[in-house]
């Protein structure tokens, strides 16, 4: 940085040149001339430090002669003007003056300020990301409890895996904690309520029966479509209470669930001829089973009751004249593989609002989930419930000539 400019050590070097041959004149006016038009301040002197031409010499510069450097020479820090000398031919030399605008130094402030700045920066950017790391380890872990609290793991704590290195993450991860903890007891009284009061309702809806049966028989024929009014609502009572009841099962059934290698097309084919008896009489299903597929880890009473659910679903809600399309097939999503089994109709489908909301429990769409159907909204949350205890998914969507199709995910391990 503080070295002499190249394009100055070339305009010098070039003089050096030049001169040779007005030396070589011998004539001290042509070379007192030939110093005067050169663009910096110098002499030609001889090995006596004598001036060979006319002119006179500052006595500032003839004092810095003693002090004379090469070109290549490293300068100051502080601004001056420098002589270098640089030799000819006979022992003469030519002594220049460096002018003080060109002095390499003279922008050292700028230049320094900014090497300070850079390593101002630096320095910052490192501690930052030691701090960042430092504080990521943390807060990745909160991220991860967070979603899985948000997926229904109601039983994840993080105070213990975060330890009390940062007081402030540690208040917040018992706060986390105590929220957690407060979540997880509401569910599970929630869930008792639900499942004690299905179970309570059982005897008096047994009692009500009864009551019906010996009713019919003291009743006048002109009433009897009244006692068969009732016996109706009360067999939807007690289909209601049996899915409140399978659906507790099923959300507390984690703990339960044996995962065991399955042959997914022998279950899809054998629950599609099961489901046959179920269909209208102008309502078709049409299986297209991959026969090449992997065995994949799955409960068989959960898988059954998945694919049943949604084929009988199919049937309630895809209109008298659907088609039931049943596909097995092997899917590669976000580098992991996955055997799918989707269950698609051509009825009229769902409305993109409410897609989302299927599998959540007692949702029922108007104009389509009616009392009249049958459904209660708890068929596709028991599915959901059940491909999560088996460790896969399930997403609905719309077909686009028409109907729904809903796809079950199971991942294939290694």
């Amino acid at each position: 940085m503080l070295h002499v400019p190249y394009r100055v050590q070339h305009d010098i070097m070039n003089m050096a040149v030049d001169v040779e041959p007005v030396i070589a004149l011998n004539s001290p006016a042509s070379l007192k001339q030939w110093e005067e038009k050169q663009k910096y301040y110098a002499f030609v002197l001889d090995q006596n430090n004598d001036e060979l031409s006319t002119r006179e010499m500052h006595p500032h510069f003839e004092f810095k002669l003693k002090y004379a450097r090469t070109l290549n020479t490293i300068l100051d820090s502080r601004v001056n003007q420098p002589v270098f000398m640089i030799p000819l031919q006979n022992g003469n030399k030519l002594v220049v003056q460096l002018p003080h605008q060109l002095h390499p130094a003279k922008h050292f402030k700028l230049y320094f300020g900014l090497i300070q700045v850079v390593i101002a920066l630096m320095i910052t950017l490192m501690f930052s990301y030691i701090i960042a790391r430092y504080l990521k380890q943390p807060l990745d872990t909160l991220r991860h409890a967070s979603r899985d609290l948000a997926n229904g793991n109601f039983s994840v704590r993080v105070t213990h895996a975060l330890g009390d290195s940062v007081k402030e993450f540690n208040e917040l991860a018992t706060d986390f904690d105590n929220m957690a903890n407060q979540i997880q007891l509401l569910t599970e009284k929630q869930r008792r309520l639900i499942r004690d009061v299905s179970h309570e309702l059982r005897t008096p809806l047994a009692r009500h029966n009864l009551s019906l049966h010996l009713l019919r028989k003291r009743t006048a024929p002109e009433y009897l479509h009244l006692v068969d009014r009732l016996e109706q609502e009360s067999e939807e009572m007690n289909g209601l209470v049996s899915e409140i009841l399978e659906f507790s099962q099923f959300e507390n059934a984690t703990a339960k669930i044996n995962l065991v290698p399955v042959d997914v097309q022998s279950f899809c084919s054998s629950t599609a001829e099961q489901c046959q008896i179920l269909k209208a009489n102008n309502q078709t299903i049409v299986t297209d089973l991959d026969r090449e597929l992997p065995l994949i880890s799955a409960d068989t009473r959960l898988l059954v009751r998945a694919i049943k659910n949604l084929i009988g679903n199919a049937i309630k809600y895809a209109g008298e004249n659907a088609i039931i399309y049943i596909k097995t097939a092997k899917v590669q999503v976000d580098e992991q593989s996955y055997v799918t089994i989707t269950v698609k109709d051509n009825g009229d489908g769902i409305p993109e609002l409410h897609l989302k909301h299927i599998f959540d429990p007692f949702t029922r769409i108007k104009g389509a989930r009616d009392k009249s159907s049958g459904g209660y909204g708890l068929g596709l949350a028991i599915v959901k419930e059940a491909m999560h205890g088996m460790k896969g998914k399930v997403e609905a969507s719309n077909v686009e000539k028409g109907g729904l199709q809903i796809i079950l995910y199971f991942p294939i391990s290694g």
